[in-house]
């Protein structure tokens, strides 16, 4: 088992992110009764926009926020050069709404864009 962590920061002007950081645990057969081969992954991350950066019409427009996420797996190794992933993920996004401006006055289509949970499946055969 094992732990994982980034962090980056700036000054927050010009670049539009003033920090991030992330942070995670990551394992191997975990699961009683399973091979080793499994593995599991545990994530999270966190983006803080920069306010000066946003202070003006993009920041109106879009209603950008702070994003963060979370994500979860496990590697089923089915046989030694097969293997089978669940994945799950959640994210809330720093765009709060979306403008359309292929209209001569943009308009807010979506005024609430709301946190995403997003399921994926993954087989992976091994050559």
């Amino acid at each position: 088992m094992g732990l994982f962590g980034r962090f980056g920061a700036s000054d927050g002007n010009p670049n539009p992110i003033h920090y991030f950081y992330s942070v995670g645990i990551g394992g191997k057969g975990v699961i009683p009764g399973r091979p080793l081969l499994d593995e599991f992954g545990i994530g999270f991350y966190y983006i803080n926009v920069s306010n000066l950066q946003f202070t003006g019409p993009l920041q109106t427009r879009t209603g950008l926020r702070d994003e963060q996420g979370f994500e979860v797996y496990y590697n089923f190794a089915i046989t030694p050069w097969m293997k089978f992933t669940p994945d799950v993920q959640m994210v809330k996004p720093a765009q709060q709404r979306f403008i359309d401006f292929s209209t001569p006055i943009p308009t807010v289509v979506n005024n609430n864009i709301s946190t995403a949970i997003v399921l994926g499946l993954r087989l992976q055969m091994i050559f």
